[in-house]
């Protein structure tokens, strides 16, 4: 008779401790440096406790993929909420924190493959929201001409840039952009 492991309790302190480490290593040190050692000594927890609450480190690395989603769409649902829906998602998107884990957990994608499908799946299901909110929002704006996936996926990637390039101190036609996706947000928001 096979016997399976006794796993430590979702939701428990200790767990969320792990999770928390995680997450801030990814933030501040890029994930090459998330290994079950240091995600543990951040969290100022044995090594072995690690593997009480998560069968392997990937299954870690999704309770955080599934956080930071969580509170991505939680921002999403407020920025819907807010007096100028576009620019609040504009700047959304283009949030710098967001963009550099963004960047962090593709790369880790790239590696796992069980991160990549919970990535982009999220992915997935976040860009169909983004899609019908714009369309929404847009309404006869948008249309076959400029539809609104479209308008969506021009947006997150001039954000994702600007973030990316930024970071490097790379800023050249950011100005100028800005100042073209300022005019487009008053355009759209005049309707």
């Amino acid at each position: 008779m096979t016997q399976t492991r006794r796993m430590g309790v979702e939701g428990s302190t200790r767990r969320t401790l792990f999770v928390d480490a995680a997450e801030a290593l990814l933030r501040s040190e890029g994930y090459m440096s998330l290994s079950a050692r240091q995600v543990a000594a951040r969290a100022g927890l044995k090594t072995q406790l690690l593997y009480y609450y998560f069968r392997t480190m990937d299954d870690l690395v999704l309770d955080v993929v599934r956080r930071i989603n969580a509170r991505r769409l939680q921002k999403f649902e407020e920025a819907l909420a807010a007096p100028e829906p576009l620019r609040a998602l504009w700047e959304l998107n283009s949030d710098p924190s967001g963009a550099a884990m963004s960047a962090e957990l593709t790369a880790m994608a790239g590696h796992r493959e069980a991160v990549r499908t919970e990535i982009v799946q999220a992915a997935q299901h976040f860009r169909a929201l983004q899609v019908e909110a714009a369309t929404r929002l847009l309404g006869k704006q948008a249309g076959k001409d400029y539809p609104a996936a479209g308008i969506v996926m021009i947006a997150i990637g001039v954000a994702r840039t600007m973030v990316s390039e930024s970071s490097l101190g790379l800023t050249d036609g950011h100005r100028e952009a800005q100042m073209i996706i300022e005019r487009l947000l008053q355009a759209f928001s005049k309707g």
